[in-house]
This record gives C-alpha cells, structure tokens and sequence, in this order.
C-alpha cells in the first residue's frame, strides 16, 4: 500500500520545507501581501507542487512535537489529563484566572491555544496558495491538477476542523489573499462546515490511494471525511465511508506481534513481545507489515535536515528524581531516586530507561484507572511491560548503595509501615503512564543524558480509531449492536475478556475506548467539543440524562458535564505547592480568539467568545456560504 521516498528525494523536499517556513509571519491578520510561495518558482512542475504539499504535511508535526506540544494543551482541556507543572506559578491550571485573550497563550510554561489559531491559519494560507494557483501551471496533467487540490483541501480541511472546535465562529478563507486585507468577519461554524464536507467529498475521489508515508493519501481523506460527515449529522454517510475504508481500501488491525522487537532495558525494565508494544515502536509505524497505519508524522533520526524530537519521555512523565517539594523519600527518609547520567550510568540507570519527565502532561484518576476496568487488556499491562505504575520503578539513588541502604533496587513505596506519605507533590512526582506509548529512543549526544524522547514517526491516523469513529455513527443512528462491535473489536485486539453489549452502550462508552486507545494521539478537546455539537443539533439525551443547545453550549455542553465528571482536579479545590487552584469553567469549551488579531482587523469585527473580554462587542456572523465566500474580496 505504501511506497517508500527516496532519502535523498525526502531531504531535499524538507530542506526545501524549513526554508519557506524561516519566512513565514506569526498572525494571519497581518498586512502581507506576498504569497507564501512565489508561483513562478513553486507552481511550474510537480516537483515544485510536491514540495509544497510537503510544507503543508510538515507543519501538522509541530501539533504533536517538541517539549509542551500543542497537543498537550487540548489534552488539559480534557477529561484525560491537567499540567502537572506545579514548581510554576504560571501553567494552564487555574484555567479560569489564566485563559484570556491577552494572556501569554502561546508559550510551553503556559498553553499553547495561540498555535492552533495562528498556525491553523498558517495551513490554511499555505493550502489556499496551491489551490489559487494550480491553474496557473502550464500544461498540468488534469489527474495531478485534481490530487494536488484534493491534498490542498485535506490540510485545509484538518485545520478547520480545530479551529471551528477550539474557537467557534472564524472567517471562512478558501483563497490566497495577495493584498493588505483589515476587515475579515467571523462566519458561523456550519457554514464553514459545510465547505469542509464538500472539499473532502472531492479529495476522497482524486487523491490517490498509495503514497509515500507522510503523505496525504485517499486513506487520510476518508479518515477526515468521516469527521466531517460526522459534525455535519450525516451519519449513514459516516458509516459508509468507514465501511469502504475498513473493508475495501487494503488496511486492516494489527492483531499479533510484528516488525521490529525492541527490549531497550530488560534488566531494569523487561518487555514481553507483545501486539500493543510492537504496533507503538518508531520502527513499525511505517512499515508495509503495518497495515493499521492511515497518516503519520514522519520525523527520523536519519533525517538529520528535518527530525523533530517527540519529548514524549519528558512531557508525559512524572518528575520523579526531584528535590524539596518534588522529592520522593525511602521509608528510610532518604532521597530515592536519580536520573543523573554521571552518577546512575553503570547502576539503576532509570534515566534511560523511562526517561526524564517534568509532568507537563498528567494523567486524570479517570484515564489511569476508572477506565482500565480489564485486568487483561494488554494497554494497560505492568506484566508484559506496557504500563507503569510508580510503584514497579526501584529506588536508584547512588547514595543508597554507597551507604548500604537496603532500599537500594527495591520497589518504590508511597507510604511507609505507619501510614505516612513519602512523596511530597503528588500531582507533579507520582502518577501512572503508558510506557509502550511514551517510550521513544533517545540516541543522539545532545539529548541522550536526559533522554527526552527523539526523533519518531507518530500515528495521526490508524485503523483503530476508524472503527470508533463507525461505533459513534452507530450510536447516534440508535444502532447499538453495531456500535458495540466496532468497539469490542479494539478491545479484543487489546485481549480485553470483558465485551459490551448494547444494552450498556452509549457515547461514553465510545469515548472511554479512545481515551485507552487513542492517548496522545488525539486532540480529545477537539474531538470532545464536536460531540457536545452533535448532542445539541440532534437533541439527543447523554449518559448523564442531558439534553443540550447549541447557542448555550458555552454555558451548558456534554465537553464541561465529562470534564467535570471525570477530571478529578478541576473545579475539585485541588491546590498546587504553589497554591495555584485547579479551575475551569463552561465557557471554555472555547478558547479566546487572540485580542492581538481582533485589534489588527480594524475594519471588520472579529467575534470574541462568550466568557472573554470583547464578547460584548460581537457581531452578527456571516451565516451562509455564498457571502462567506464574497467576503474574502
């Protein structure tokens, strides 16, 4: 199904790639009238269209990468996970005092909402450049004019999907704008999606089918059409979509071991061969064997022009070599753990083989044990060595042995023999975490004393998540029988012995199995704020017995009844070391449009959203797409 690039082809198109974004304007209201590529250079071969495509499939890494990637703000603004930074008095925790549209939103110390509105804007500037100008290249085959436009419309279409499910209501652009433009008006969020249904119907017929890994194929674009159909209540749509995709495009679930085997500390930390493990290596996600990969990052250690470190061993895990308020104690009172690269590299060395973590992304009580109510499901196995849990790490501080401490390898404790805590910060030093997820080689010198977590090719798409995306379009359809299979069908994969029927069916079902199987692979904000849509435009009942509106989402939405449900934290008086209390509120289902871009759009009004400074001076959104697509002239 797929085809591999030539490495020398690869860098040269991603060498290409970082120098047109070194040129690229951070706002998307700000007044250029330069094309993001020159057509005369870019639009006269396929090559050239290639490297721009390229562009487009390069930027989506940056969601998923680096220390408090994106990504990792809209898991907080989720039922999964909080940031865990508590030595920080300025982290995205008290939601409540922190999120405005003024605020530093666009820093790893605090979020990272201002990247989804910026850079969402920046795909869809790059992606409206190849539509406005495909026409313009002499002599185009019509069948790579169709699978450049429909590759142009998928990127577009991904960043819309964010950025009508961050933030509402946004101008609609479907062009390149080529002169100084200060009047963009907000449009409302179905009209847009209604562009975005059409535009990927169109990309579903023309992109072909195999491709070069990290490149949008027909998989992809189903894969997003679904979505679409989905937000747009289609939902025999949705499913037929899946149908062709599950059983009728060449993908199907990784059922046994396959690929490459790693075992990287099997005398600290022991794997036993596993589906679960080899389906998450580096080394399989793009592979032939794989037959459940859809769209993936690709980001390589040998692609020294263009790799991008995943930092997935530091955002994701506990800080648990800290001192002070961070220390973690033996019931001896002596410090437990290190990560010191000088003092544990001929020891312990847990450094190397966890990682070193700052818990920028925490686990909820919710997504580290409600849902793992299986004893045998393999995602959440400390026997084969998928999961981990604090207390099979061992105590490795070097003083321990010096000093002849019998703590010295022995597994850690969170109490000792009286009952009294040996951990001082639990929020940010003691959790649980997916190893088989998180774990990402490290190999390079100028990482490796931290092991951070390196280069990797990462899943935006797999099979899996198609059949949960079917099981919800069973769902709202009333057929629960089927949605139940779709379900059962990952968790047998996973060897879960405990099935659903559909008299136990419902959303929340659903999205209990892509929390377990989806985690830091989906934007779940995004994902939960398009279903709080759909309960309120179809009036159905949730799990809680609630029925929603869509113009009062903001105060009233399935996303806060989940959020407030599950995420122990928010809104529970939970306080920081710092003292800095956990909040959130109905409002922020949606994020602030930038007070920056408002301000620059001094000719049209920008609608800031219910909750946020400047709401009051909202206006009337464009509500049709005829006068959405006037407006851009």
């Amino acid at each position: 199904m797929k085809t591999m690039l030539n490495k020398v082809t690869r860098i040269v198109l991603l060498t290409l790639t970082i120098q047109v974004l070194e040129g690229c304007s951070k706002d998307f209201l700000n007044p250029d009238p330069m094309s993001f590529y020159e057509p005369s250079i870019t639009f006269t071969s396929k090559e050239g269209l290639q490297a721009a495509i390229t562009s487009c499939n390069r930027n989506l890494t940056y969601v998923w990468t680096g220390e408090g990637a994106p990504l990792l703000t809209d898991l907080l603004f989720s039922d999964v996970a909080i940031d865990g930074t508590t030595d920080k008095s300025g982290p995205a925790q008290d939601l409540n005092a922190m999120i405005t549209p003024t605020s530093n939103n666009n820093d790893i110390n605090t979020n990272k909402i201002n990247f989804f509105w910026f850079e969402g804007y920046k795909g869809i500037k790059y992606a409206n450049t190849i539509v406005t100008n495909l026409d313009r290249v002499p002599g185009l085959d019509t069948t790579l004019r169709n699978q450049m436009m429909g590759m142009a419309y998928f990127h577009r279409t991904f960043r819309y999907m964010w950025l009508i499910f961050d933030f509402g209501d946004v101008p609609l652009l479907t062009k390149e704008i080529t002169s100084p433009k200060f009047n963009f008006r907000s449009t409302k969020r179905q009209v847009i999606l209604q562009k975005l249904v059409a535009d990927m119907e169109f990309a579903v017929q023309h992109v072909p089918a195999t491709g070069d890994y990290g490149t949008v194929t027909k998989g992809a674009c189903q894969q997003l059409l679904i979505k679409c159909y989905l937000a747009a209540g289609e939902f025999d749509k949705a499913i037929a979509v899946a149908n062709t995709l599950i059983n009728a495009s060449g993908y199907s679930l990784m059922m046994d071991p396959f690929g490459t085997f790693v075992n990287p500390m099997p005398a600290v930390h022991n794997i036993t061969r596993n589906v679960i493990w080899d389906l998450h290596r580096a080394q399989n996600k793009s592979i032939a064997t794989n037959r459940e990969t859809i769209f993936n990052i690709i980001s390589r250690e040998d692609f020294a022009n263009s790799r991008q470190n995943m930092v997935t061993m530091r955002n994701a895990l506990p800080f648990y070599s800290g001192t002070g308020n961070q220390l973690i104690t033996t019931p001896s009172g002596k410090q437990g753990l290190s990560t010191s690269y000088t003092q544990t590299k001929d020891k312990i060395d847990l450094r190397k083989t966890y990682g070193r973590g700052i818990a920028k992304t925490r686990p909820t009580w919710y997504s580290s044990f409600t849902i793992w109510e299986d004893s045998s499901d393999l995602r959440h196995s400390s026997s084969t060595g998928n999961w981990m849990h604090m207390e099979d790490m061992v105590y490795n501080h070097p003083s321990l042995l010096s000093n002849g401490d019998t703590y010295y390898g022995q597994k850690l404790q969170k109490y000792n023999a009286a009952g009294k805590i040996l951990v001082n910060d639990t929020i940010r030093t003691w959790f649980d975490w997916p190893h088989y997820k998180i774990w990402v080689e490290t190999p390079r010198s100028e990482t490796v004393d931290n092991y951070d977590g390196g280069a990797s090719d990462w899943y935006i798409y797999r099979l899996a998540e198609t059949y949960l995306l079917r099981a919800e379009a069973y769902f709202w359809q009333g057929n629960m029988a089927a949605a139940a299979e779709d379900v059962n069908t990952i968790r047998r994969r996973a060897h879960c012995t405990k099935m659903y029927a559909a008299g136990n069916m419902n959303i929340g079902v659903i999205l209990d199995e892509r929390a377990r199987e989806l985690y830091y692979e989906e934007l779940r904000h995004m994902e939960l704020s398009r279903i709080s849509y759909i309960f309120a435009t179809t009036g159905k009942s949730d799990e809680f017995g609630k029925t929603y509106q869509v113009d009062n989402l903001s105060k009233s939405s399935y996303w806060y009844e989940r959020v407030s449900k599950y995420n122990n934290y928010y809104n529970k008086g939970v306080k920081t070391v710092y003292g800095t209390q956990f909040t959130v509120s109905p409002y922020h289902l949606l994020w602030p449009v930038p007070q920056s871009d408002i301000d620059a759009n001094r000719n049209g009004q920008l609608n800031q959203n219910f909750g946020y400074s400047g709401y009051e001076f909202n206006q009337a959104p464009i509500d049709n797409l005829e006068e959405a697509i006037r407006a851009q002239d």
